[in-house]
């Protein structure tokens, strides 16, 4: 539960629904100047030259950055779907939670970097 449902003594946040708003946070942070911890966020992928290794990276970056920052989602895979129009790229990421699979969609802009992630 956030500090904001706690405070405003609102309703217990889904599971599924605080698990994506987790991800929105880590994933929307850049490395190195988003938090006071370094390797918090997105931000290795940037340095490689070409595609292949950007999404090869980024699906390295996401799964790890998952595994540590938000182990109520166990044995996360990412897997590249494709392009959603000129500017969004889309990933599956998958894992178990409470002993059941669960698909989460990860939109990442490619032009402004912001990543949405919502239930598949």
């Amino acid at each position: 539960m956030s500090l904001l449902h706690r405070l405003a003594s609102l309703p217990t946040e889904p599971l599924v629904a605080s698990i994506a708003r987790n991800l929105c946070v880590v994933l929307n942070t850049r490395k190195g100047c988003g938090s006071v911890i370094e390797s918090f966020g997105l931000g290795d992928y940037e340095a490689h030259p070409n595609t292949a290794e950007v999404v090869s990276a980024l699906v390295e970056e996401i799964a790890a950055l998952v595994r540590r920052y938000e182990p109520r989602l166990v044995s996360p895979e990412v897997r590249l779907l494709g392009r959603e129009g000129t500017s969004r790229v889309c990933f599956a990421l998958a894992g178990s939670l409470a002993g059941q699979v669960t698909v989460f969609h990860v939109v990442i802009h490619s032009d402004y970097r912001n990543v949405i992630v919502s239930l598949a």
